[in-house]
């Protein structure tokens, strides 16, 4: 006889479960349950995952909650568990969804109902209330108040009537503790007297009785206490998923403490309640049933079908002038034709009218992704990408073979996606929008910092240990300990002390456990009027309501989402347009501006399309060339600059090809470096068939993009390139794989291919098509990194300010400040009447007033005419929003007696902005040191009452009561460089390094704009600060740390293998200032690195090098120009190190 658990918390339950929807489903399945309940805290978190899981064990799916009942004034008067009636059309599952949506729209801090609420929406007999263990009836047999016990079992009972169940738990629990014998006796005779059914549970909260460790962590995590001084820990590990027997077992001790036969009826009336709410996955959820906005919402004046046909055939003209007109028809017949079979001509136009409202609001919108591949997304405006022009395929995205709705993703400006969520929900109405949720999960520190607090380590100890995991699981923390040399010392600590010991398994354990919900930084959810009756829903950060269901959950219950994803790029580039309008307001000026040859792509206003700039602007590729491409979108980081180097694109395709090869399955198959050879004629081009040269011809036959994965399929067995992508998406799944490699090698014997030929393409397929690149993300992608280093090319001061103000990349500012000095932008300092809030661009006029300064720190760059960049406000550390708003709105200032009167800062900003020399345009004759001097005496920030200007009086000239004592003292330039690091995380006025080079000047430095200029195997010393550090996986499995260091007149990449790791690792994580020794290595014409032989922090001159180190070294000196043939002559050292590379898989530099 089987048993079913109708009380049920998984790993959702976020700080209280422990075990997976699906191992519980497992177990079950193994226990030969029928049927299985989940019954998460406070909502339906994991409730796609156990329907799924369910439904693969051949489970019925029970589907419930566990929530709070507050009083009136919101406190916890105890917990309940609700079940949805099963086999109802639905009613039963709306019902539970629309009561958890509640319980969250009234909470203040724990969602919940009160018993009012709970009543009404059981008064329609879709919900079934079970009071149980955590109720307040049991809460008042734990005081020893039985009457209150028996009043309040009566009070529920009035209230529910036939929907109330009561659930007896017990855990063998010590007498008068919860879950105790006792307890859940008396509990099963107070609902036989007032005649309520009873169901036996046994609460659990994890799948095996080693799940109770974890458990007691988890309460400990939610509780905020250690485990010694934790009141509501579980009284002992009995919660976890019984056995059938085991449960009768705990039904027949129950009635020999009550009344025998009550033992059979407590199990019949569970299997009842378990028949009475088992769902149906199709008929009550709408399992994988697609459902779109009514026609009336999206614009459907016929119907859809004919709607995408007339739309996408009116387009043409417009898009596609020139194009083939027979090609055009033969692919849009293709498109509709997969559209129409699959009845998604809605879901399309969905999309489009999401895009058209973006766009309709004046903000950049772009298609990314496989979207990108279809005609009929360009021109319905949602891609702008031309997939003819770029020969990308149709089926990619969408064939006939899916049954579930593609993917569209849009990317927008950052700085305005929650503007353009609002507008979503307000065109689209509440009940059919939702914002995705996701479920945030315990990393490495996070783990051990809960780990740490539940068993009383002490903090200081505990913060210690977490700022040391860097990059690795919590399940891998051991592993770690023993591989990692920066945590060596740590490791050897665990081994002499027993708490640390056992705090690495409490950290382990917590692994990818689900920690918190939050809102997705990007999707949203689209559907009809009924979306709240298919999702309960909360609010989220921004106000706006997000669906308990995270993006795993949306094909299965047929919801549609839109990832509109806030892409700071976008922002930054649209910020640079604006600017280059602002200081250029005709099309002459800015045409002039960017020395723009053609102009069509400009209005009259200074506005630049960028959507009509042409994709072969030499002076672009030139930049990109050159891998001074810091700022630019996918091609800033050491990889990539060091891939395009070697790449050296001449074409918009060579972007495209470029962004294709930096991922996983290239590097991984080691296609990177062969395809190079080709490209520049090092090596003749090879196939492994004459058939798969129309695939690989673009790629010199060397597999880069999932579309030559799909024509390779295609072209071996004749499948149809549907069902090829069908193939390609199980290649890499160790299950299924094997079926697909005895399908393709039966189809290819077939078609009289030789078993040698077979045989290699299957090691490319196996090998790439999982992890490889589609050439329409490819594209997609291409678009802005063109635009971005176009900007860069024609307009770097704006471009820089938008980089600034946005900061969409990978490296901190002050790198990008060091840019725009390696560019000769001058940068101009924070000021108090020509700062903003802003990063803005200035023109330098002739004779610039004694009040408005520029930093003298590079006067060629700063003669007449051109331009700079001026500092913000925004990035003063502590100075908030409100007082920047006020400060700029008070402008202009004729004093600081002005500032005060005026600008309403506190005490600290109005110190921190003399710090920056802020005022030193104010105060002529006065040093900053004064200045600061002065503020720091000040008792307040603001003027008197006294001194302020009443209603309609002139402000006076008080400057005689901001009387500044003059010492003529000076600050030192690094003291300069220290405040502004401190205050806003910039060295604005001079490079960092530059006060450590008296330090360095006994040791023969070499700088990163020499190094191009050195041969290869090159020993050098080079010093900078520190500002990425990489450890991206590795073809040969050892970690290899990538350094990138800047020291004022570029960026040096540095590569540690595992042998310099023993001796720096150290410092490749938590040190800012490095020395680094390394041997230079030439990864092509533009392209430069070093491979690290030692490192030292320059903080502890102490241990630098002695003035001897490398004495026998003659420095070369920057005279050597490379070319590519040069590129060959390798000293025998350097042969050395590529076949130590290569065996690492660092020829493909590590991406």
């Amino acid at each position: 006889m089987s048993f079913t658990h109708l009380n049920v918390s998984s790993s959702y339950s976020a700080h209280y479960g422990v075990s997976h929807p699906k191992r519980l489903a497992q177990a079950a399945k193994a226990q030969g349950a029928q049927m299985l309940a989940l019954t998460d805290r406070d909502g339906l978190y994991g409730t796609v995952k156990h329907v799924a899981a369910c439904m693969a064990e051949g489970l019925h799916p029970i589907l419930g909650v566990n929530l709070a009942v507050l009083d009136n004034h919101g406190e916890t008067q105890g917990r309940i568990v609700l079940l949805a009636r099963g086999r109802c059309n639905g009613a039963g599952y709306a019902a539970l969804c629309r009561a958890i949506t509640l319980a969250h729209s009234t909470a203040h801090g724990v969602p919940g109902l009160k018993t009012e609420q709970l009543a009404h929406l059981g008064a329609a007999g879709n919900l079934m209330i079970l009071l149980g263990g955590e109720s307040d009836v049991a809460r008042a047999i734990l005081k020893g108040s039985y009457a209150q016990a028996r009043a309040l079992l009566a009070s529920w009972k009035k209230r529910l009537g036939k929907m109330l169940r009561v659930e007896i738990t017990t855990h063998l629990s010590s007498p008068g503790s919860r879950y105790s014998l006792g307890e859940a006796a008396r509990l099963l005779r107070y609902a036989q007297e007032r005649g309520i059914r009873a169901v036996l549970t046994n609460a659990v909260r994890y799948v095996d009785p080693d799940g109770a460790v974890t458990a007691d962590i988890l309460d400990s995590a939610r509780a905020l206490h250690s485990l010694k001084n934790l009141d509501s820990c579980q009284p002992n590990g009995q919660g976890w998923l019984k056995t059938p027997p085991q449960m009768r077992q705990l039904a027949k001790e129950i009635g020999q403490a009550t009344e025998r036969s009550w033992a059979q009826q407590l199990l019949r009336e569970t299997e009842a309640l378990a028949e009475w709410a088992a769902a149906d996955p199709v008929a009550d959820l709408g399992w994988k049933q697609p459902v779109i906005p009514e026609a009336k919402i999206i614009g459907l004046r016929r119907p859809a079908m004919q709607e995408l046909t007339e739309r996408v055939h009116a387009a043409v003209p417009g898009l596609l002038p020139h194009a083939n007109p027979s090609l055009i028809e033969r692919q849009l017949a293709l498109e509709l034709g997969v559209i129409d079979r699959l009845d998604f001509a809605g879901y399309f136009l969905t999309v489009a009218e999401t895009v058209k409202l973006i766009t309709g609001m004046g903000i950049r919108v772009a298609a990314r992704g496989s979207g990108a591949s279809s005609l009929v997304n360009y021109l319905l405006g949602i891609s702008q990408v031309n997939p003819l022009a770029h020969d990308l395929v149709f089926e990619r995205f969408l064939s006939d073979t899916r049954t579930t709705l593609p993917d569209i993703d849009i990317d927008v400006e950052s700085a305005r996606r929650h503007e353009i969520y609002r507008e979503i929900f307000s065109s689209f109405g509440e009940e059919r929008v939702s914002l995705m949720s996701m479920q945030n999960a315990y990393r490495a520190r996070g783990a051990v910092r809960d780990a740490g607090a539940a068993l009383g380590v002490e903090q200081e100890q505990v913060d210690e240990i977490a700022k040391q995991l860097w990059r690795f699981s919590a399940s891998s923390f051991r592993e770690a300990l023993t591989e990692k040399p920066e945590l060596a010392a740590l490791a050897e600590r665990i081994t002499d002390d027993t708490q640390l010991d056992i705090l690495i398994d409490a950290t382990e354990r917590l692994d990818r456990l689900p920690r918190h919900i939050s809102m997705h930084p990007c999707g949203v959810i689209l559907s009809d009027a009924s979306l709240l009756d298919r999702t309960p829903v909360q609010p989220s950060g921004i106000g706006l309501q997000m669906s308990q269901f995270d993006k795993h959950d949306m094909d299965l219950m047929g919801l549609i989402k839109l990832d509109v994803l806030g892409v700071r790029m976008q922002s930054a580039i649209a910020y640079t347009l604006e600017e280059i309008a602002r200081m250029h307001p005709d099309k002459q000026a800015a045409a002039r501006a960017g020395g723009h040859a053609d102009d069509s792509y400009i209005s009259a206003t200074g506005a630049i399309d960028l959507s009509r700039v042409p994709l072969d602007d030499e002076p672009t590729f030139e930049l990109i060339r050159s891998t001074h491409t810091l700022g630019c979108f996918q091609i800033e980081s050491p990889g990539q600059r060091e891939l395009i180097g070697k790449l050296a694109p001449r074409e918009f395709n060579d972007l495209i090809i470029d962004i294709s090869l930096f991922r996983p399955g290239p590097m991984q198959s080691n296609m990177v470096k062969p395809y190079l050879e080709h490209r520049h004629g090092f090596a003749p081009a090879q196939y492994l068939h004459e058939d798969l040269i129309p695939a690989l011809a673009e790629t010199h036959g060397v597999t880069v993009f999932h579309e030559q994965v799909l024509r390779m399929l295609d072209v071996l067995t004749g499948c149809g390139l549907g069902m090829a992508d069908v193939y390609r998406r199980l290649l890499g799944n160790p299950e299924k794989e094997p079926a697909v490699e005895k399908h393709v090698r039966a189809e290819a014997t077939k078609r009289g291919y030789s078993q040698e030929t077979i045989d290699q393409v299957w090691e490319v397929l196996s090998g790439f098509g999982s992890f490889g690149f589609c050439k329409a993300h490819g594209a997609a992608f291409a678009v802005p990194t063109y635009h971005s280093a176009w900007l860069k090319a024609h307009h770097p001061e704006a471009f820089l300010a938008g980089i600034w103000e946005h900061d969409p990349g990978m490296y901190p500012k002050r790198l990008l400040v060091s840019e725009a000095r390696r560019m000769g932008v001058p940068i101009l300092p924070l000021d108090i009447n020509r700062s903003t809030g802003h990063y803005r661009v200035e023109r330098i006029f002739q004779s610039a007033p004694a009040k408005v300064p520029v930093v003298p720190r590079a006067p060629s760059s700063l003669r007449p005419g051109r331009y700079g960049i001026r500092l913000a406000f925004r990035d003063i550390h502590q100075m908030s929003e409100r007082e920047v708003q006020r400060l700029v709105a008070g402008q202009p200032y004729e004093h600081l007696a002005d500032v005060r009167a005026r600008a309403g800062l506190s005490r600290r900003t109005y110190q921190n902005l003399a710090a920056l020399g802020v005022f030193d345009s104010l105060l002529s004759g006065t040093s900053r040191a004064d200045t600061i001097a002065h503020t720091q005496s000040m008792a307040h920030s603001s003027l008197p009452a006294k001194y302020r200007p009443g209603p309609g009086q002139l402000a006076l000239d008080l400057g005689q009561i901001e009387y500044i004592d003059q010492t003529g003292k000076a600050l030192d330039p690094a003291e300069v460089v220290r405040t502004e690091l401190d205050l806003m995380h910039l060295d604005a006025s001079e490079h960092l390094i530059t006060s450590y080079r008296q330090r360095l000047a006994h040791l023969p430095i070499t700088q990163a704009a020499e190094l191009l200029h050195l041969r290869n195997g090159t020993e050098v010393l080079v010093a900078g600060v520190r500002v990425a550090t990489q450890t991206p996986p590795m073809r040969g499995g050892k970690r290899v740390v990538f350094i990138s260091v800047d020291d004022g007149t570029g960026c040096i990449d540095a590569t540690f293998f595992d042998d310099t790791q023993q001796r720096t690792a150290p410092l490749l994580f938590s040190t800012r200032m490095l020395l680094i020794h390394g041997v230079t290595r030439r990864t092509g014409p533009r392209g430069i690195s070093l491979q690290a032989l030692n490192a030292w922090d320059l903080h502890q001159p102490e241990t630098l090098p002695a003035a001897g180190y490398l004495a026998e070294l003659t420095r070369p000196q920057p005279s050597y120009r490379p070319n590519l043939g040069e590129g060959a002559r390798k000293i025998e050292s350097v042969r050395e190190l590529a076949k130590r590379m290569e065996a690492e898989g660092l020829d493909q530099r590590g991406a």
